[in-house]
C-alpha cells in the first residue's frame, strides 16, 4: 500500500485552523506576538483535538441520532468555538477520506476512527458532533511539550522553531499512546514523499 504525504494545500488549512486556535485564546498563547502565533501556527500539525483518537466517543456520537438543526444554537459551545470545531472536522473528514496517513500524523486520528467517520456524509457528521464541544489542547497546558512548543515554536530562529515543532510531532506519533496504532506509525518508513520534505517547505 503506497502512503503519500501531507500536501502544501493540507498544510495550508492546519496552519489556518492552528492560527483560529491560537488567536481565539484558548490555547494560553495571550502573550505571543501576532509573528510568533503566525510561526506557531505552522506546527506542522492540529495544536488542538477533537478527540480523534477517542474511538468510543466517536462511535457513540456516531450511533444516536443526530441534532434536527444544525445550526441551532445548543449552548453548548460559544460560537467562535463551534465554527472552528465545524470547520476541523470538515479538514480532517476530507482528509482521512483522501489519505487517513495524513490524518494520523495531523491529528493523531486512528485508523478506526477514519474508518468511523468516512462511511457518512459530512453534513451527518457535523450534526452528530453539532451539540457537543470537543475541542481541548492537544497537550496538556503544564507538559513540557507544551511548554517547550509555546516558548521555542514560535521564535523568529528557523532551527529552534523547528526543532521545537518536529520534537512536539514526535511526541504526538510516539509517546502519548504507546502501542496504538503501528500500522501508520511503521508505514513513516515506507512513505515515499517523507514528512520532513513537506514540512520544511512550511
Amino acid at each position: 500500500m503506497e502512503y503519500t504525504a501531507l500536501t502544501p494545500d493540507d498544510l495550508d488549512n492546519v496552519r489556518a485552523l492552528n492560527a483560529a486556535w491560537l488567536k481565539s485564546g484558548l490555547a494560553g498563547a495571550g502573550r505571543l506576538s501576532s509573528r510568533a502565533i503566525g510561526r506557531l501556527a505552522a506546527t506542522p500539525f492540529l495544536l488542538f483535538t477533537l478527540h480523534e483518537d477517542d474511538d468510543e466517543r466517536w462511535q457513540r456520537l456516531l450511533d444516536r441520532p443526530p441534532q434536527r438543526d444544525l445550526l441551532q444554537d445548543s449552548g453548548s459551545a460559544p460560537g467562535e468555538r463551534r465554527s472552528l470545531q465545524a470547520a476541523a472536522l470538515a479538514f480532517l473528514w476530507e482528509l482521512a477520506r483522501r489519505n487517513p496517513y495524513a490524518a494520523r500524523l495531523v491529528s493523531q486520528a486512528s485508523t478506526r476512527w477514519c474508518l468511523l467517520v468516512t462511511p457518512v456524509t459530512l453534513m451527518r457528521l457535523l450534526a452528530c458532533a453539532a451539540d457537543c464541544d470537543l475541542i481541548a489542547a492537544r497537550f496538556s497546558p503544564d507538559s513540557a511539550v507544551f511548554r517547550r512548543l509555546l516558548s521555542r515554536g514560535g521564535s523568529g530562529l528557523h532551527d529552534v522553531r523547528e526543532a521545537a515543532q518536529l520534537s512536539a510531532l514526535q511526541t504526538l506519533l510516539t509517546v502519548r499512546h504507546p502501542g496504538r496504532d503501528e500500522q501508520p506509525r511503521a508505514a513513516a518508513c515506507r512513505a515515499r514523499s517523507p514528512v520532513r520534505e513537506v514540512v520544511d517547505e512550511v
